[in-house]
């Protein structure tokens, strides 16, 4: 029997969590308190920034790979992905599309990823 490894492992990881985001923005309206102005956009870029971090996971680093770039790359990747489910949102009752949460997508995305580069992970 064959092992799966750690990249193998994330990338399964990133695909569930990517469908739990898109089941979870399915539901027309989300149940949760109020706590304070903005508390949406926090959570996108938490949200985003942990698919950030299983996307990063899920991919070998290649000889002669320049590790800025891995984070632009997965920057793109995570704010596509949320683009993707911005437009899904249009079909959901209750729900809208928001270039508001791309930007906080995408913010999430790139603070992991730079982080990751920063503390050498990437």
């Amino acid at each position: 029997m064959r092992v799966l490894s750690n990249f193998k492992i994330c990338r399964i990881l990133a695909l569930g969590w990517m469908f739990l985001i898109f089941w979870l923005s399915s539901i027309p309206k989300l149940p949760g308190p109020f706590l304070f102005y903005g508390q949406d956009k926090l959570a996108h870029a938490f949200v985003f920034g942990i698919l950030a971090f299983l996307f990063a996971r899920s991919f070998r680093p290649q000889k002669g790979d320049v590790p800025f770039m891995r984070v632009l790359l997965i920057t793109l990747m995570v704010t596509v992905y949320g683009c993707f489910d911005e437009m899904h949102q249009l079909f959901v009752p209750g729900r809208d599309m928001s270039v508001g949460d791309i930007t906080a997508d995408a913010a999430g995305g790139f603070i992991v990823a730079f982080i990751l580069w920063k503390r050498q992970f990437l």
